[in-house]
């Protein structure tokens, strides 16, 4: 298949898919190495596609139209990350993403897309090494959230001390 043709199956595959496609997923369909797969997708951005690579595969970037995206500093310990994204999870914020500031590097930014108790369970299963490990905990996330929802979310983050405040 012509690397146009196999780009055009690639959009068409991530904008009807809700879940993440791995690269290797897409490389055994059209029958070549996940490098290409790779490839393909740094044109397809480059060409202007919204596709964000995440631990689990590459997705089309869309958020709900009745969500706003916040961003929220937070700081905790490596032990309290699974209870801080189940509270997301529980007032329904889908979590975007994850950027701590380094002295170094500037800003890391890690995707995460995770907005179920499944996508929370994989992400803590691969028992990552937090970008916040970098900053003593302290970090961002953008996260997409109805208004309705957002003010419960912020009430009970600051009952389990998550969110950040400078001394």
């Amino acid at each position: 298949m012509h690397g146009d043709m196999r780009r055009t199956q690639i959009i068409t595959k991530l904008i009807e898919s809700e879940h993440a496609i791995s690269a290797n997923q897409f490389a055994k369909r059209f029958n070549v190495s996940r490098q290409i797969i790779v490839g393909d997708v740094a044109l397809l951005r480059a060409q202007g596609h919204d596709i964000i690579a995440t631990g689990k595969g590459y997705l089309m970037n869309r958020i709900d139209a009745n969500r706003n995206i916040y961003t929220l500093a937070m700081q905790h310990n490596h032990q309290d990350t699974q209870r801080e994204l189940e509270i997301f999870i529980k007032h329904h914020a889908q979590v975007l993403d994850v950027t701590v500031e380094h002295p170094i590097y500037g800003y890391l930014t890690g995707q995460l897309k995770i907005q179920s108790q499944e996508d929370i369970d994989l992400f803590m299963n691969q028992n990552p090494e937090l970008l916040a490990s970098l900053t003593n905990g302290i970090h961002l996330h953008r996260v997409a959230v109805s208004e309705e929802n957002y003010a419960d979310l912020i009430t009970e983050l600051k009952k389990h001390a998550f969110l950040y405040e400078s001394n």
